[in-house]
């Protein structure tokens, strides 16, 4: 379980500041000099971190007869805070959205060469995961195992996936070792993808993950491997591309 010491470093606060923070909420209004006792720190490095949290507005600077106190604001404005962040973050998303043909265009071209890179850990395997939701021609397509790593890392992770595939319009055609429950397939798949299941055949024969989409075919393995594989190479596509046109016609139609 996360104390409040790691929650206030997720915030993005300071050692310095999440001392000073926690100090003024356990024993309430305090001079700059009564900060320093509780904190035992420079006096620096104390006033910057004191600076650093009236500019976030956590602690509120109390003026009484010329005495000047510190006080920290209740925890809710932690949860304000977070707020304000997802509106910076949701503003910086679509001009980075709006930026990408651009930048894409002035990439140096690789002459039609190949290019394989290898991702490792979980961490790794989630953002360059969640960087095919910024495909260039808007569409994936998937073959999944029946465990596969959507199921291992967690419905929160996953939901997110899906949430922001809907959101950037990505359409999808999912060959899967094993049908979902119809809510599930309802809410998150219909209008915009098509789900078919694989043959019974290779059911239980592998347990990676594979996207195809533009020229690249990503290669994800389960958590307990925890890896990506990249090809970007139209040559490599456009065979695996074959490979699952066959592996399409010839799978069932997922019932809804």
């Amino acid at each position: 379980m996360s104390t409040p010491q790691d929650l206030l470093k997720k915030l993005g606060l300071s050692d310095s500041e999440i001392d000073l923070y926690l100090a003024m909420l356990s024993r309430g209004a305090m001079q700059a000099s009564e900060l320093m006792k509780a904190v035992r720190g420079k006096r620096p490095t104390i006033y910057y971190a004191l600076k650093q949290l009236l500019e976030r507005g956590l602690v509120k600077n109390i003026a009484t007869r010329g005495t000047h106190r510190f006080q920290a604001e209740t925890p809710e404005k932690l949860l304000t805070m977070l707020a304000m962040r997802e509106e910076e973050l949701k503003s910086l998303r679509e001009e980075i959205r709006g930026m990408l043909p651009s930048l894409s265009a002035s990439q140096a071209p690789n002459e039609g060469l190949p290019v394989v890179t290898f991702y490792e850990g979980v961490n790794a395997m989630k953002q360059i995961v969640m960087e095919t939701l910024y495909c260039r021609d808007r569409h994936i397509d998937s073959i999944a195992p029946k465990d596969n790593f959507f199921w291992q890392i967690g419905q929160t992770f996953s939901q997110k996936y899906i949430d922001e595939r809907v959101a950037n319009g990505i359409t999808t055609r999912n060959l899967w070792e094993q049908p979902l429950k119809p809510e599930i397939l309802t809410k998150s798949y219909a209008g915009r993808s098509e789900v078919r299941i694989l043959p019974e055949k290779i059911h239980g024969k592998f347990r990676t993950t594979v996207f195809l989409y533009d020229d690249k075919v990503m290669y994800i393995s389960s958590l307990k491997n925890a890896y990506v594989l990249l090809v970007q190479s139209p040559e490599h596509h456009e065979f695996m591309k074959a490979i699952y046109e066959v592996l399409w016609e010839v799978s069932v139609t997922h019932k809804r």
